[in-house]
């Protein structure tokens, strides 16, 4: 029993200190925090659209729901890009109204279909349309990047537009 005792007699003479006490709360915070993290259902990944004053890129992070299979993340992460940036200054890499037709993964390679939109990147500055410098091209050039930044399992993106291969 007097072991015990001890233990506990140091440990309270250890922790009376008010910088341990604040050490020892920052140490359960910080097992609380990893422990919530890794139990989320959730996953940070970066997306890049374009600064709408100069077409510069500029880079977002958003919060996915995680999947057990690659092609299901793939498949989130272009909706949520096709969706847009969450800044209001920033332009999409391809117009509102452009759709994900499909989506294939296998053996490093995705293949992905978009819809018509796709073809005509335009930015919406005050109430009318503007062709975005570089168009298309720069736009699946950012994407590609992006995925590839994302997802490291990634070898090759093949972009279509309405079944049609796009190549740049």
């Amino acid at each position: 029993m007097k072991p015990i005792s001890s233990i506990f007699s140091i440990a309270i003479r250890f922790f009376t200190g008010k910088r341990m006490r604040r050490l020892l709360y920052l140490i359960i915070l910080g097992a609380a925090a990893i422990r919530n993290a890794a139990d989320s259902d959730t996953i940070r990944r970066t997306f890049v659209f374009y600064n709408m004053k100069n077409y510069t890129p500029q880079a977002e992070e958003h919060m996915l729901l995680r999947s057990h299979s690659e092609e299901a993340s793939l498949t989130r992460y272009v909706e949520e890009t096709l969706f847009g940036p969450r800044n209001p200054d920033s332009a999409p890499l391809f117009p509102r109204g452009t759709k994900l037709l499909s989506l294939f993964y296998r053996d490093g390679v995705v293949y992905i279909d978009l819809s018509e939109a796709a073809a005509l990147p335009v930015v919406i500055e005050n109430s009318r349309a503007v062709p975005m410098e570089g168009g298309v091209a720069r736009g699946v050039s950012t994407f590609r990047e992006s995925l590839a930044r994302n997802f490291p399992f990634i070898e090759e993106t093949k972009f279509f537009i309405e079944g049609h291969s796009i190549d740049f």
